[in-house]
């Protein structure tokens, strides 16, 4: 039985079409339903600019924001859902929280790699299916 599901979810057409998908699976109804949005501040770094803390302030309300939104959206569809916000690499955060509450799978949305830097990185779903230990469904957008 799934009790637990993590959905990774960063406000994407892709991960918007994850939640839809989600809706439609029986588990939807019967299992808690971790929403998980991570801010990737290494990312933000890695351009070698200093980002005022006015910056930072504004994309966490923002995915505060989004996850209120999609977590109403799920207890309106009849889900039980829990909106988490979390600090650090995509994958890698994704992948420690549903460890952390023993999850029984994760969903994510899909996502080309359209860019040079992707082709070398890989996604995150990609590195979610590679490392993870728990069942990985990704989908894709129609």
């Amino acid at each position: 039985m799934i009790n637990k599901i993590v959905v990774g979810y960063d406000g994407s057409e892709h991960a918007k079409a994850a939640i839809e998908f989600l809706k439609k699976l029986k588990e939807f109804n019967e299992a808690e339903i971790h929403i998980v949005t991570v801010i990737d501040l290494a990312q933000l770094y890695s351009y070698g600019v200093e980002i005022p803390q006015s910056v930072f302030e504004n994309i966490k309300k923002h995915s505060e924001d989004e996850l209120k939104k999609v977590v109403e959206e799920i207890k309106s569809a009849g889900g039980k859902a829990v909106a988490v916000l979390i600090e650090g690499s995509p994958a890698d955060a994704i992948l420690d929280y549903a460890q952390k509450i023993q999850a029984d799978m994760i969903v994510v949305g899909s996502r080309g790699l359209s860019t040079f830097k992707g082709l070398l990185l890989g996604s995150v779903s990609a590195k979610l299916v590679r490392e993870s230990k728990l069942p990985v469904l990704v989908v894709k957008k129609s």
